[in-house]
């Protein structure tokens, strides 16, 4: 009997599925969780002797590097994957033959054969599910999974930026209400802790804390925001991950709860990815204040504009910003967009920030475009073509230059590499300016960049006014669409030697984080 290609795929995947669980069911939970810590070490700037966790033999030449891909490569957003996979594969009976069937977690090979099965279920998951679908749209997802991962949060503007946002103000304070903590103390002890991991695969709420100078009941405090007893964490991946088909595209628990408690009272702490850790105590502090209502999303959407501004103020002064203006008469008033940029009597940069984040939908879900912040996206792009209408309408005082851009600068990667998703914002703004604004015309509807805010930072460290812009107008071309700033940029000025500018506000985070002066390392 002949059996079907698309028979085949599916037995492949359930194949290979089987192989992966097999090792996940006769692995030791937490010798497993330290497997990942060690492997993910191997392959980190901060590579330690790891002999105590991984035997040396089974280590291939080569496989100690951060230099990535290599055939020894496991990547970082395969390792979180597995960690949430073990999650959720009951332990079978360790006991076969009357021998023991326990997964050698102090090999480096296990970690190399897990992420091969791995690899090989997403691909076969693809072929199934989503092969028929609009390529661009599984790009945009393959973007979200491993775009962070690729450029890190270990750095001073990803601490800078989400302490300016969510750091001070109202959000600040309702943060201390809620939790009892400042959020200066708070990602003080969360940096300390991913300090120790990156030297240590587990960590105590022991003596130690106290000759840091944090007491043992801050340290619990901060573990009840960002960890989670490991059973109480498998609990929540079932439930979490069960209702999403494909691997590659569920929901980490680690996102919010990087660190996982071991221990009849959870007193071994440990965090297979301790960058992870950076990520929950600079923008992960999204997840604690988005509950306060109205006023807290007011006020660190007003702090997000007020970085981008003062950001690009310092970065690029020769841009000439200025910040939002209010227009129109005094019954029907309009508010310009956020920074308008023009070294003449004419704008040639107009820029609407939206602090809006991406949820999991949005990175992951079968209909993206359907949820939440899509339709922010989708007004940003409206409030943009109507203010270039009003400018030539002559309703704003201001005037256009012909070849002016439109950007609309986010905090999270909105349509990297979403070529579908893209168009589909474009098509919904359209249909917004006619139903709105009927006088808005062709002209009016000029090019939109969407540009994440650390994909600026990294283009502004090295580029100039020219530069710049060249690369802002590529960006808006249908060839490089969906494509990062920071990429186009970096092709565009390949062939010349671009000298590194230091971030603008580097020697200011101490004035919104007092501890950072005293304990972090001096770059």
């Amino acid at each position: 009997m002949l059996v079907s290609r698309g028979s085949d795929i599916i037995m492949r995947a359930y194949y290979y599925r089987e192989k992966l669980n097999k090792h996940l069911k006769q692995a030791e939970d937490e010798e497993f969780v330290q497997l990942l810590w060690a492997t993910q070490a191997l392959q980190s700037n901060y590579a330690i002797d790891t002999r105590k966790f991984i035997r040396p033999e089974t280590i291939p030449e080569g496989a100690i590097t951060t230099d990535m891909p290599n055939k020894f490569s496991i990547h970082k957003w395969e390792l979180e994957t597995l960690a949430n996979e073990l999650m959720t594969v009951p332990k079978g009976n360790l006991i076969k033959d009357g021998k023991l069937r326990k997964l050698d977690c102090m090999n480096f090979e296990v970690s190399m054969l897990c992420a091969s099965w791995l690899r090989k279920i997403e691909n076969q998951e693809y072929r199934i599910n989503k092969k028929s679908k609009p390529v661009f749209l599984e790009v945009g997802r393959i973007a979200a999974r491993q775009f962070g991962w690729q450029s890190g949060v270990a750095n001073i503007p990803q601490f800078y930026r989400n302490m300016f946002v969510y750091g001070q103000g109202k959000s600040a304070d309702y943060f201390e209400r809620k939790y009892g903590i400042t959020i200066n103390r708070f990602s003080e002890i969360g940096f300390i802790l991913y300090a120790m991991f990156t030297k240590v695969p587990v960590v105590r709420n022991d003596a130690l804390w106290a000759k840091l100078g944090v007491t043992s009941g801050e340290v619990e405090l901060v573990l009840s925001l960002i960890a989670l007893p490991f059973s109480k964490a498998a609990k929540q991946a079932r439930v979490k991950r069960k209702a999403i088909i494909h691997t590659a595209d569920k929901p980490s628990i680690l996102r919010e709860a990087p660190c996982l408690r071991f221990g009849s009272e959870g007193e071994r702490i440990r965090a297979p990815l301790p960058e992870l850790i950076l990520e929950r105590i600079t923008s992960g502090l999204f997840y604690d204040v988005v509950g306060g209502g109205d006023q807290i999303t007011n006020d660190y959407g007003k702090r997000f504009e007020k970085y981008c501004f003062s950001y690009l103020s310092e970065a690029m002064p020769g841009l000439a910003c200025e910040p939002e203006f209010r227009y129109g008469k005094k019954g029907f008033p309009f508010d310009s967009p956020d920074i308008l940029c023009g070294k003449s009597s004419k704008l040639d940069l107009v820029i609407e920030c939206k602090a809006t984040r991406m949820s999991h939908e949005a990175m992951f879900g079968k209909d993206p475009i359907a949820a939440r912040g899509y339709e922010d996206l989708t007004k940003a792009i409206f409030q943009l073509w109507r203010f270039f209408s009003h400018c030539r309408r002559g309703l704003t005082g201001r005037e256009v230059a012909d070849d002016a851009i439109g950007v609309v600068l986010t905090l999270n990667n909105w349509l990297v590499l979403a070529a579908t998703l893209h168009k589909r914002v474009l098509d919904d703004a359209t249909k917004m300016a006619n139903e709105k604004e009927p006088e808005i015309t062709a002209a009016d509807k000029r090019a939109i960049v969407f540009v994440a805010v650390p994909e600026l930072e990294r283009t502004l460290s090295v580029a100039t006014e020219k530069t710049f812009r060249e690369a802002l107008i590529k960006a808006g071309s249908e060839e490089f669409l969906g494509w990062r700033l920071d990429v186009i940029h970096s092709k565009l000025v390949c062939e010349v030697k671009c000298e590194e500018r230091a971030y603008p506000f580097a020697n200011e985070l101490g004035k919104l984080l007092p501890w950072w002066d005293e304990r972090s390392p001096r770059d």
